[in-house]
C-alpha cells in the first residue's frame, strides 16, 4: 500500500513538472500575419451572386435611411438597409432566418443587431421552396459614416458555407 502511494504521488509530482515545462507564452502578432490571414478570407462585392451549397446569395444594393415617422435611429447614427435576394438552389425546401443567418461587422469586428423599421421592403425570414426566391432587406443601425461594414452570411450553424460583402 505504501509502495503504490509513493508511485501515485511521485507520478504526479513528475506530471506536474512536464506540465510546467510546457511553452504557452503568449507572443506578438506582427501586422504581415494579421494581413496574410485576413487576405484568405475570400469577400465579395454589391451585385456579386455567390453560390453556397443550398444557396445562392445577391446583396442587390446597400443604402442609409434617416428612420420612418415613427422608428428613428439613435443620435450620431443611421440605418444600412441591405436589399438582399436568396434563392434556394437544393432540392429541399429550405428555412431563412435573419436573425440566425446573417450579421454586419465593422472593420474593428464590432457587430451591429438587426433593426426593425417601419419602411423596410420586405423581410428575409421563412421558407423558400426549391428554386424559389426571396428578397427583402436586412437593417440595422450603425454609427453615421461607418466604413469597413461587411455583411456576414452562415447558411447552416453545422457546416462551413459563410459568405462576407463588402457594404462600403
Amino acid at each position: 500500500m505504501k509502495k503504490g502511494l509513493v508511485v501515485l504521488l511521485s507520478a504526479m509530482v513528475i506530471s506536474g513538472a512536464l506540465v510546467g515545462c510546457g511553452s504557452d507564452t503568449p507572443k506578438k502578432v506582427e501586422k504581415q500575419e494579421q494581413q496574410e490571414q485576413q487576405s484568405k478570407v475570400e469577400t465579395f462585392k454589391v451585385g456579386d451572386t455567390i453560390q453556397t451549397k443550398d444557396f445562392k446569395i445577391t446583396v442587390n444594393k446597400v443604402e442609409t435611411s434617416e428612420g420612418g415617422e415613427f422608428v428613428k435611429p439613435k443620435d450620431g447614427n443611421e440605418f444600412i438597409k441591405a436589399d438582399i435576394t436568396i434563392e434556394n438552389t437544393s432540392k429541399e425546401e429550405q428555412n431563412v432566418s435573419s436573425m440566425i443567418m446573417f450579421k454586419v461587422v465593422d472593420k474593428d469586428g464590432r457587430s451591429y443587431n438587426q433593426a426593425i423599421v417601419e419602411d423596410q421592403n420586405g423581410q428575409l425570414d421563412g421558407k423558400v421552396a426549391p428554386g424559389r426566391k426571396m428578397t427583402g432587406e436586412y437593417v440595422v443601425e450603425v454609427p453615421k459614416g461607418a466604413t469597413g461594414l461587411q455583411l456576414e452570411f452562415d447558411s447552416s450553424l453545422l457546416t462551413s458555407g459563410q459568405v462576407i460583402v463588402d457594404l462600403n
